[in-house]
């Protein structure tokens, strides 16, 4: 009764988790499932609200670097009967393929999830496991290489039907993978938050680029994007809230010679990610640029990260990696047959201004 109180008191704070931390085995019981639901129950309340301030990257496979994002723009989740949460979304985004280049979609879904948490060492591990996936659904906007998918032959490849039905199966079979891998969200006692598509195992860690080290400043992001010849990657929106924070990033390329990193307000680039996926030709910035600068790749292969404090007014900022020929200082080489994809590595951290 006590974890109880102490949960409800300040769930979600360092001080009810260090409470319930005290007895790990009592909120670990199997037995005690229904404990644990309920000191987890303010998830119908946070969940959305989370979701709604940031991206999903998409991957085909756990290790994989990100081929494209997704932007939930709504999002409802509900209690069902047998204590599973179910979650409805929508948004859009945009995914690359070797066969379709960038498509750029609108889509939907709806995914039932068990939900529970155990502690392990003074750390929450909240699991949201996919029970189904009753709807996924998505529809394409544009697709890059439209010209070159005239044929029936790429179609048929893909189990039959016209261009159009094969694009939206491919763009569909990623989000659907994505979402159904479930997330894994890890509490630390100090406060900090990591996050994780897919499930690990208490102990585990997200598979990241980076380490904070010593560091005690939350991770915003800290993953892998694959971007190839006239591609980019808008990573975020990141918030600040008040003028004594700064974004802190760091970053390291391989691949590729190089790419740009731009930073531009949630505004502008709202309006930047609606024209990359609807239409096949990279635009430039449509407006004010609060910092660029190219990443370099080191030309003995040790290369050496790019740390950069983004002291920036208060509000949402998108961190955008391009390796287009339209935006920042520097160019895709063209080889042929070889788009030279580039390898991006980022961390961003919400820290104080030094």
């Amino acid at each position: 009764m006590a974890v109880v109180l102490l949960g409800w008191c300040c769930v979600g704070a360092a001080c009810g988790q260090q409470g319930i931390a005290l007895m790990p085995g009592v909120v670990n019981n199997p037995a005690n499932r229904s404990l644990r639901r309920a000191l987890f129950s303010f998830a119908q309340g946070s969940l959305c609200e989370q979701l709604r301030r940031t991206s999903v990257p998409l991957k085909f496979r756990k290790a994989d670097p990100s081929i494209g994002r997704f932007f939930p723009q709504t999002c409802a989740v509900r209690a069902l009967a047998n204590e599973n949460l179910f979650v409805e979304l929508t948004g859009h985004g945009y995914a690359w393929t070797n066969l379709t280049g960038r498509m750029g979609f609108q889509a939907s879904a709806a995914v039932e999830y068990d939900h529970d948490f155990v502690i392990d060492d003074g750390s929450m591990y909240v699991y949201f496991r996919q029970a189904s996936t009753q709807k996924s659904e998505l529809q394409v906007k544009m697709v890059e290489r439209q010209g070159q998918l005239r044929g029936a032959t790429l179609a048929s490849l893909l189990g039959g039907g016209d261009v159009q039905q094969m694009v939206q199966r491919v763009g569909s079979r990623i989000l659907k993978h994505q979402l159904g891998r479930g997330f894994t969200v890890i509490r630390h006692s100090d406060g900090d938050t990591e996050f994780g598509m897919g499930l690990l195992e208490r102990g585990e860690r997200p598979l990241v680029p980076f380490d904070k080290a010593d560091s005690d400043w939350p991770l915003l992001a800290n993953d892998r994007s694959e971007l190839h010849s006239g591609q980019r990657d808008y990573v975020g929106p990141f918030y600040i809230d008040d003028e004594s924070q700064a974004l802190h990033l760091t970053a390291v390329v391989e691949g590729a010679p190089a790419v740009d990193v731009l930073v531009v307000a949630k505004p502008v680039g709202d309006g930047w990610v609606s024209g990359y996926e609807s239409y096949a030709a990279p635009a430039a910035p449509p407006g004010p640029v609060f910092f660029q600068q190219a990443l370099v790749a080191a030309p003995s292969g040790a290369a050496q990260p790019l740390r950069q404090q983004l002291q920036l007014p208060p509000g949402g900022y998108y961190v955008v990696f391009d390796h287009t020929a339209v935006a920042g200082v520097t160019s895709p080489v063209h080889q042929a047959r070889d788009d030279r994809a580039a390898l991006v590595s980022y961390g961003v951290q919400l820290g104080e201004v030094e």
